[in-house]
């Protein structure tokens, strides 16, 4: 359950880009769902993990990244900060000692679309879920406001047409909110709250190009963050809060 060739995947993923904007307005939506959760896991932590935008004091976090730089840089950042935090280096499965660490939060963040059995990766979540833990997931969204006005355009045939930035990162799936609610039914867990958030109009590339511009300022970003709640269906991410049934 990883992406194919990780050291391509870290060189495209860290590049100067939108995505660094993407992440800030990502994270801003978990850390809502898990504010307050004491003991925290999370599931690949890209450049910058939640530990680090944490505001409240977190007793126990652990982080299972499989790339060697996202790791690095994340052990890193924790004797920087002083934060105690358990990291395993590999893609995750559910061993016999998380089974006993009566997570309350489980962040899988940014994953599921990248992975070649989304199913199988969830189904090792519930492993090591408590009957109270909290699990976060969210991916692109299939029916983001981009994606279908690229559609109105004939730049791609149909919202789950593959772009070039999907070839790129080896992703391997493009969600729906059916999609992503189907496969957490499948893997044993209860969908208790879903939505999407920012409404991004364009392209990475394009709304990158805005920003060196000064078209697109982080205001902007913080007001097509917030759009979302008139137009629920069509952020450019997805996510649902489950919990075991």
């Amino acid at each position: 359950m990883f992406v194919r060739n990780l050291d391509k995947y870290e060189d495209e993923y860290i590049k100067e880009d939108f995505e660094k904007y993407q992440v800030i307005q990502r994270r801003k939506a978990v850390l809502r769902s898990v504010k307050g959760r004491k003991r925290i896991l999370e599931i690949g932590c890209g450049m910058e993990p939640l530990f680090m935008f944490t505001d409240w004091e977190v007793e126990e976090y652990t982080v299972f990244e499989p790339g060697e730089r996202f790791m690095s840089n994340a052990r890193k950042l924790a004797d920087k900060e002083m934060k105690k935090v358990a990291f395993y280096q590999k893609p995750f499965t559910a061993d016999k000692t998380l089974i006993k660490a009566d997570f309350d939060a489980v962040v899988c963040s940014s994953l599921l679309h990248e992975i070649q059995d989304p199913v199988e990766m969830l189904k090792d979540i519930f492993k090591v879920a408590g009957d109270k833990t909290l699990i976060h997931i969210n991916v692109p969204n299939a029916r983001s406001f981009h994606r279908l006005l690229a559609m109105e355009m004939g730049y791609i045939k149909d919202i789950k047409q593959f772009s070039k930035r999907n070839v790129l990162l080896q992703q391997n799936s493009i969600f729906d909110m059916d999609d992503l609610k189907n496969i957490c039914v499948a893997a044993g867990l209860e969908v208790v709250e879903s939505g999407s958030y920012f409404i991004k109009p364009f392209t990475h590339d394009q709304m990158q190009r805005g920003m060196e511009a000064g078209i697109i300022n982080e205001d902007v970003l913080d007001g097509l963050f917030e759009m979302a709640k008139y137009m629920p269906e069509y952020g450019s991410e997805i996510y649902v809060n489950c919990v075991k049934k």
